[in-house]
Formats: structure tokens, C-alpha cells, sequence
């Protein structure tokens, strides 16, 4: 069975550092804040769960390409969701100027 997945454009940001050839992630920059109401909320941690699993698990979670910037803007999408555990949530992140995401995203928004 295949699920639907939306993919949130809403403005969430991963700070990098770069020094030569390391990359230090830095804190990620949610758009919402702490706001309950926001589609980034997840109850079992009161906050945000895409800053979540970037300080957690890193660029691990990213499925994109794109040169290393000391800010990147990223999408979002949850695969497999779960309101109270967050170690069930199934989070995905893809710099929004990665080229195949561009191209998709652009058609899906013209629709």
C-alpha cells in the first residue's frame, strides 16, 4: 500500500558551518516556533519535529543534493506519523533547491 505524502514548502531552515572539509550542523530554524497549531507540532515532544530530527539524527534524514550553503531552505514531509511517539514518526527533509525537487514540486503546484 502506498501512502500519499505532502510535502510542507513553509520556510524551515538547516544552519550549517562550514570549515573546510567539515560540516557542523547548527540548530535548525523553524518558521512556526512552538505554536500547537502549526503542521510541523508534535505533541509528544510539545514542539517542533522537524527541528527534532535535525538535531537528533542530523543530515541523516536528508534524501536531497545540493552544495553545501551556510543556510539551506528545506521541505519537509512525515512518511509514517504518530501524535504522541515520536520514535514511530518517519520525517524526511530535501533542500527545496534541489534540482529533481524543483522540477517536481513546480508541476505538482501548477495543478
Amino acid at each position: 500500500m502506498i501512502n500519499e505524502v505532502e510535502w510542507h514548502v513553509d520556510g524551515h531552515r538547516i544552519l550549517l558551518n562550514i570549515n573546510k572539509t567539515n560540516i557542523d550542523i547548527a540548530p535548525s530554524i523553524c518558521p512556526h516556533g512552538n505554536s500547537e497549531d502549526a503542521p510541523c507540532y508534535h505533541e509528544g515532544i510539545s514542539g517542533c519535529m522537524v527541528n527534532y530530527f535535525i538535531n537528533v539524527f542530523g543530515l541523516e534524514c536528508n534524501i536531497g543534493t545540493v552544495p553545501a550553503e551556510s543556510s539551506l531552505e528545506i521541505a519537509w514531509a512525515t512518511v509514517e506519523d504518530n501524535k504522541w511517539e515520536i520514535d514511530l514518526v518517519d520525517l524526511c527533509v530535501i533542500p527545496v533547491t534541489d534540482p529533481y525537487f524543483v522540477d517536481w514540486f513546480s508541476e505538482v503546484s501548477s495543478d
